[in-house]
């Protein structure tokens, strides 16, 4: 490749010149091609134990090779499958820096190639990707004898590769990072090395113990035509399906941030805490109070202070859906198998204590039908109209013969009527003032539910001006009259000195707390967390 650049740089200027430079290019991406195969042919496993080391002395060789490799996702070319797993570790490895114990830095900003991939995943963004996102997260928190399991390893393995081109969707790869760094934290090298985690079979081809891959022709199944991960059955999912509610982590840690936060403390930069401060208390009595800041709660013997956390969190759900995968919650669980669950367990306990307790029992069932039934819904319940009753003729023992005869002149008096046109005075106006009225009222009922469903505690586009002129879209708890504010920032955000957009982001909160809102968090189009306060904290930008 030198010598053809010398040749260039040394030949007589000629007409020939753009031909010199259209082979020189058809050159260069020939030897990126050969660098690229060269590399990927080394085996994950090999490059786990040369790559740590070189990372301290050289990283930036390291992310030269990211982006060699990147090289052939922004070409479009095929076999992203397969590039996944050198991707995967290369992405970890460098977002941990070979110390799985320090913070983790946001893939998305690793280079210039990757962050263009991922602004390229946004645009063909899938509303699914959130509950694989959360999933990635659930499983970065499981005990280390799960963590450890083949069976749920590979099943996650070969979840990244089934994404292809959707695993570079920034919130999606952060989640995958987040259940690498938990790997390389608690289970050591060779226990990673012998897990196979380098060396991965062919995705057409049927893993051991693994139903999902058991299926027929399962090459032909896209990741989103299979049940999600968190509908697998437990043969197919082992380590996750048999948690249940209270074990999973999240529940108790967010109970622990609310009894940090009753107690005064100021909030931490972390997910958990921006949640718990974002739940509304004001409307628990003191006994919901006392039983939601239990130190049971987010456990099974404290079933009414987790049954009224779920509650809180159903209802704060518009506004936080964006905090809860990166705590290892799915929206669609609220809604789903934890609702489920807690409705038979306290259904159990009220069975058992309805005939030696009967008010402790009523209490439960009160309890259920305010944090449970109702959680969330917003709807209220609406008595079905009766159904009309068939007319009784008034005389049902008129002969046959009359009736007949009777009939006979109605129809033809209305032929003789159908013959002549009527005239506009003849006009059925009382029966089209009704189908007037009632497109009327049924425009207004589409605009009512536009407002009240679709719209529900969204901040109008005048408002938010008034509020502040970056934001694009807010969102305010409790149907707009809540404490907790979530928005979007613009693009002219992000091109703002981190001086303006300090000061930007202490008028937006001033403005916020002038209308009775505390907990505040701002993101930018990219869901990414600008502008966090909450109680009584100042403005923070997050950079």
């Amino acid at each position: 490749m030198g010598k053809a650049l010398k040749e260039l740089a040394q030949g007589p200027p000629s007409t020939s010149e753009d031909a010199a430079i259209a082979a020189l290019d058809a050159r260069l991406e020939k030897f990126e091609r050969e660098m690229r195969d060269a590399a990927l042919e080394v085996p994950v496993t090999q490059l786990r134990a040369t790559l740590p080391e070189r990372l301290t002395a050289d990283r930036c060789g390291v992310l030269d090779l990211l982006d060699l490799i990147l090289g052939a996702e922004i070409r479009r070319l095929e076999g992203t499958r397969e590039r996944i797993p050198t991707l995967d570790y290369l992405i970890t490895l460098l977002c941990t820096g070979a110390d799985p114990q320090a913070p983790l830095q946001d893939p998305v900003t690793l280079t210039h190639r990757l962050h263009q991939l991922c602004e390229r995943s946004t645009v063909d963004y899938d509303p699914r990707l959130p509950e694989l996102e959360a999933e990635f997260y659930a499983s970065a928190e499981l005990p280390e004898a799960d963590l450890r399991d083949e069976v749920e390893q590979g099943t996650l393995r070969r979840r990244k590769m089934e994404l292809e081109t959707n695993y570079f969707a920034p919130r999606l790869l952060r989640a995958i990072v987040t259940y690498n760094a938990a790997l390389m934290r608690r289970i050591d090298e060779d226990g990673l090395s012998s897990q196979g985690r380098g060396s991965l079979p062919r995705t057409d081809a049927p893993a051991a113990g693994v139903a999902l891959f058991e299926r027929p022709a399962p090459s032909k199944l896209s990741l989103f035509e299979r049940p999600a991960l968190s509908k697998l059955s437990l043969s197919e999912r082992p380590a996750l399906a048999k948690l249940s509610l209270f074990e999973r982590p999240a529940l108790a840690k967010l109970a622990a941030a609310l009894r940090r936060r009753t107690a005064g403390d100021p909030p931490a930069l972390d997910p958990i805490d921006r949640v718990a401060w974002c739940l509304e208390l004001t409307d628990l009595t003191g006994a919901e109070r006392e039983a939601l800041l239990s130190e049971s709660t987010g456990h099974r013997e404290g079933l009414e202070g987790t049954t009224i956390l779920f509650g809180l969190l159903c209802r704060s759900a518009g506004v936080l859906e964006a905090e809860f995968p990166a705590i290892g919650i799915a929206p669609s669980e609220l809604s789903g198998a934890w609702s489920q669950e807690l409705a038979d367990l306290l259904q159990q306990e009220v069975n058992r204590r309805i005939a030696s307790d009967y008010s402790a029992a009523s209490a439960l069932t009160d309890l259920k039908n305010k944090f449970v039934t109702h959680a969330g819904s917003g709807r209220s319940r609406v008595r079905r109209a009766a159904q009309p009753s068939m007319p009784i003729r008034e005389d049902a023992s008129e002969p046959s013969g009359k009736s007949t005869t009777r009939l006979t002149k109605t129809a033809l008096r209305s032929r003789r009527k159908e013959a002549v046109t009527p005239g506009w005075r003849e006009w059925p106006w009382a029966r089209i003032a009704r189908a007037g009225a009632a497109g009327m009222l049924t425009l207004v009922a589409l605009v009512l539910v536009d407002t009240i469903v679709w719209g529900t505690g969204r901040v109008g586009r005048a408002e938010l001006e008034r509020m502040s002129p970056f934001l694009v879209d807010g969102k305010r708890s409790d149907d707009g009259a809540g404490t907790a504010f979530a928005g979007t920032l613009d693009d002219d955000w992000s091109g703002l000195a981190p001086a303006k957009q300090a000061e930007a982001a202490d008028a937006l909160v001033r403005s916020l707390r002038e209308r009775g809102v505390r907990e505040i968090m701002v993101y930018d189009d990219h869901h990414r967390l600008r502008i966090q306060a909450l109680g009584g904290q100042s403005a923070r930008v997050v950079r």
